[in-house]
C-alpha cells in the first residue's frame, strides 16, 4: 500500500513526508478492511430500486413566468 501512496505522491506532487505516507497507507489499509464485505457482494444483473417521494410535487419552470 505504501508503494501505491508513493506513486500517487509523485504523480500528483503532494510532497508528503515518509510519516505522512505511512499514515495514509495505514488509513487506506483500514478502509480496505472495512469495505471488504461490500466488495464481496455480487450485484451483477440486479436492477437498482429507486424511490419516488409522492409528497414532493415537481413544478414546471416554464409556467412560472406565464400568467
Amino acid at each position: 500500500m505504501k508503494d501505491a501512496v508513493r506513486r500517487l505522491n509523485v504523480e500528483y506532487g503532494f510532497n508528503l513526508t515518509e510519516e505522512e505516507i505511512d499514515l495514509v497507507a495505514k488509513q487506506a489499509e483500514e478502509a480496505a478492511l472495512l469495505f471488504r464485505p461490500l466488495f464481496a457482494v455480487d450485484v451483477t444483473g440486479i436492477t437498482p430500486l429507486t424511490k419516488v417521494d409522492k409528497r414532493v410535487r415537481k413544478t414546471s419552470t416554464t409556467r412560472k413566468g406565464k400568467k
